[in-house]
C-alpha cells in the first residue's frame, strides 16, 4: 500500500469530524460489538506508529541532551540542518514519512480514545 494512501494529506480536523460523525452514541449490543471490531482491527497499527514515533522522540531526546554541550555556533549550524517541524535531517533522511506517520499516530490515538470511550460510557448505562 503507497504511504499517501496510508497517510492522506487531509486536515487533522476534517479527520477528526469524519470520525466523530461515524462514531456517536452506542444504542444497542450489536453497534457496541461493532465499534470494538473496529477498535480491534485499527489497535495494532496504532501500537506500531507509537513504538516508531517513541523510538524517534528517544534519538530526539539523546540529540537535544548532545546539542546542549555544544556551542552556540554549532547550534546554529545543526539548526539550518533541521527541517521545518523541529525533526533532525538525520531521521527524515532515515525515516521519510516521520511527520505522516507522527500525524497519523495522532490521528489513531484520538480516534481510538474516542470509540474506548463511547464503548465504556455504553457499558455503565447497562449496569
Amino acid at each position: 500500500m503507497d504511504p499517501e494512501h496510508l497517510y492522506p494529506k487531509i486536515q487533522p480536523v476534517r479527520l477528526r469530524e469524519k470520525y466523530l460523525v461515524k462514531y456517536s452514541e452506542i444504542r444497542s449490543p450489536e453497534q457496541r460489538q461493532r465499534y470494538k471490531n473496529d477498535f480491534n482491527a485499527e489497535y495494532s497499527e496504532y501500537r506500531a506508529l507509537h513504538a516508531r514515533i517513541e523510538g524517534i522522540t528517544r534519538q530526539f531526546t539523546v540529540l537535544d541532551n548532545q546539542l546542549k554541550r555544544l556551542t552556540s555556533e554549532d547550534r546554529e549550524r545543526h539548526r539550518r540542518r533541521s527541517s521545518g517541524d523541529g525533526a533532525p535531517l538525520f531521521v527524515l533522511q532515515t525515516n521519510p514519512n516521520y511527520s505522516q506517520e507522527k500525524n497519523r499516530c495522532e490521528y489513531l490515538h484520538n480516534k481510538l480514545a474516542h470509540i474506548k470511550k463511547l464503548i465504556a460510557e455504553f457499558d455503565q448505562q447497562q449496569l
